[in-house]
């Protein structure tokens, strides 16, 4: 069973990063780190919540960097749609007029 201070610390971190709120996340995330220390180091060494914590802790960073890897991504794709976007602004038009009149 995972400690109560850590899953909450891990809700924290998800929100923010449902929220999009990155500025914060290395600290966030070495607040988590220097808690799982903390907790792993009060347990004996032969206890199973060591690695449970362990797997917890690696799942959780790993989910972590595929939502801002995925956000970057999203974002990177919204740049490369921005130039087709300015045709909509009314600006001038960048198309050659359909018709030609010779007098």
């Amino acid at each position: 069973m995972i400690p109560k201070p850590l899953t909450t610390i891990e809700r924290e971190l998800r929100n923010a990063i449902g929220r999009r709120q990155y500025s914060d996340l290395p600290e966030r995330l070495e607040k988590l780190r220097r808690l799982a220390d903390t907790c792993i180091a009060e347990l004996s060494v032969n206890n199973l919540q060591r690695q449970e914590i362990v797997s917890w802790m690696l799942a959780t960073i790993e989910w972590a960097r595929l939502m801002v890897v995925t956000q970057r991504q999203a974002w990177s794709d919204e740049l490369v749609r921005l130039p087709r976007v300015e045709r909509y602004f009314g600006g001038p038009s960048r198309q050659p007029p359909g018709v030609c009149l010779d007098l």
